[in-house]
């Protein structure tokens, strides 16, 4: 076990024992590599490896404060040490990444270099350099803080259910329940609960929301949705490329998702199919993937496994390191993610598994990123490290793809086989709704002046729009609220739709694997490896498939996908 376990590889610029966190220390190696030379292609390319260095020891003590404060949020001390390195070490990093990236930019030394990366480099960091304002960072460190408060709020919430306390999380197994009686309960105990928290949430997110215009202006932006877009380096497609996307996905998606709900209505025997009857299967069969999270594990490391033997094994060393958090419980921060440990070469993955099928998907999601994380490792540049979310999404989508035809490790019964293969092949399309409801309430809110009630009446108005057959009559007060169950928004906005193009291209790299298994692992690692070195059509291309997401290739993957369920249904 002694050699499964992944070590902090040794740093070659600076000493083992150096920290960040000593904030004078930090703000001297700061200063010094503002005074490395870079009159020459040798010295800037150790200008830029020393920065990268530093970056990662900076990232990785950022990443275990963030753990510790996300896996016990009942805690005040992790909080208060986040939030006061985040303050005090951060920020400072922050005004130095201008300085230093103009170091690199103003470099004539920086021409000297051919490679197609330097280029793509370029732009990156010209991008960076452009929107950054000094002013705006008091206003970063401000927005981490109130949308962390979120986070401890959604913590704390609980539901008394038939004389049982349950997290937020744990409800999710009772919309799973074949007695509809018990689905209604729980789904209205739910959101219940979250409308007793509601007038906070609403408070943190127009705290945030002026904050973030405040930022957009001092950028020279109209509207925060605009600044975001050019903050974040979509330079591969506009604005109006997403809102086209949002019309595609009604036009095609919806009809199709409509067409399924009312074959489930039928088959239910059902007069309208409610909210409550949305992750309940035809046959109402309930999935019980694993009954503890050591089996859980065991499992996605054979799943993985199948894939390729260094995917599973990649998550076999990450539980040997203690990297995993993987159980819902009290206290515990809301929803999952894989957090990157630079100085390992390695991950955390954290979530809150409740045992539905929904966490095993999650699991091998994860995993996908964690992989990221792994053949990123040997990368020195940290602006080739630091991948945007369409890129970041379509390593661990795909993996969910991929693991379809491998879960039987988890379903021995033909009948649970083929649900759980059928809820991953269709939840990718039903997904999409959702991801566009979250994306154009940003819109909405970021360029509109709008007040509380006429937000509460565009998300109303927006998913009657992407209903797909699903009956919200006399709901309407549970619908206003919907929102807030999706931290994406308060705590890192525009960061969803992504996860409607990653989707995208992990069916077609489904459909890829189908076709030529090897060729499509082969491209899939390819693709990983090179971090951020391309822009992203040219990352998609590496992985083996296009960057789009026009109606006619919407309408193709639409079309794989009813293939694929009429073997299942």
């Amino acid at each position: 076990m002694e050699d499964l376990i992944i070590k902090k590889r040794p740093r070659r610029y600076y000493p083992e024992d150096f920290s960040v966190e000593n904030r004078e220390n930090f703000e001297n190696a700061l200063k010094n590599l503002l005074n490395e030379p870079v009159q020459n292609k040798e010295e800037l390319l150790y200008f830029l490896e020393k920065w990268g260095e530093l970056s990662d020891i900076l990232e990785e003590t950022y990443a275990w404060k963030y753990i510790n404060m996300t896996r016990f949020m009942n805690k005040k001390e992790y909080q208060e040490d986040f939030n006061k390195f985040y303050s005090e070490v951060v920020s400072v990093a922050m005004q130095y990444e201008f300085k230093l990236k103009k170091k690199y930019y103003d470099s004539p030394a920086r021409r000297e270099f051919t490679e197609p990366e330097f280029k793509h480099l370029d732009t990156i960091i010209s991008n960076s350099i452009e929107i950054f304002r000094e002013e705006n960072i008091p206003l970063f460190v401000k927005e981490h803080e109130i949308a962390n408060r979120y986070g401890e709020t959604i913590a704390k919430l609980t539901v008394n259910f038939r004389g049982e306390e349950k997290t937020f999380s744990q409800m999710n197994v009772f919309l799973k329940d074949p007695d509809r009686g018990t689905r209604e309960e729980a789904w209205q105990k739910k959101y219940e609960a979250l409308s007793k928290v509601s007038a906070d949430l609403v408070k943190f997110f127009d705290e945030l929301k002026e904050i973030r215009a405040l930022q957009a202006k001092n950028a020279g932006f109209n509207n925060y949705r605009d600044y975001k877009h050019v903050e974040k380096g979509r330079f591969s497609y506009t604005v109006q490329d997403v809102l086209n996307f949002h019309e595609v996905v009604k036009k095609v998606v919806v009809p199709f998702l409509k067409e399924r709900n009312e074959i489930k209505r039928q088959k239910l025997g059902l007069d309208s199919l409610r909210p409550w009857d949305t992750s309940i299967d035809v046959d109402n069969r309930v999935l019980k993937p694993f009954q503890t999270i050591d089996e859980f594990v065991e499992k996605a490391i054979k799943v993985l496994g199948h894939v390729d033997d260094e995917f599973g094994l990649n998550l076999l060393r990450m539980k040997a390191s203690n990297f995993l958090d993987l159980e819902n419980r009290v206290g515990k921060a809301p929803g999952g993610y894989n957090m990157g440990l630079p100085e390992h070469g390695s991950s955390f993955i954290f979530m809150n598994a409740v045992g539905l099928n929904s966490d095993v998907r999650t699991l091998l999601h994860e995993s996908g990123h964690s992989l990221h994380s792994k053949y990123t490792a040997d990368i020195l540049i940290h602006p080739f490290k630091e991948y945007p979310m369409e890129v970041a999404e379509l390593a661990s989508m795909s993996m969910e793809m991929f693991t379809v035809d491998y879960l039987f490790e988890y379903y021995d019964k033909p009948e649970d086989l083929k649900k759980a293969k059928r809820e991953q092949i269709e939840g990718a399309l039903a997904f999409l709704p959702w991801c566009i409801a979250v994306d154009g309430f940003q819109h909405y809110v970021y360029t509109n002046d709008a007040d509380e009630k006429e937000r509460e009446e565009y998300f109303v108005n927006l998913m009657r729009d992407l209903a797909a057959g699903v009956d919200w009559s006399g709901l309407e007060e549970r619908l206003k609220i919907l929102w807030m169950q999706q931290l994406h928004i308060f705590e890192v906005p525009f960061y969803y739709i992504e996860y409607g193009f990653a989707q995208l291209g992990a069916l077609a790299m489904y459909k890829n694997y189908k076709e030529n298994r090897e060729k499509t692992i082969k491209n899939y690692k390819e693709f990983l490896s090179l971090g951020y070195k391309r822009p992203v059509p040219e990352l998609y291309k590496a992985a083996g498939i296009e960057f789009k997401f026009s109606e006619e290739y919407v309408k193709d993957l639409v079309d794989f996908v009813k293939e694929e369920l009429k073997l299942l249904d």
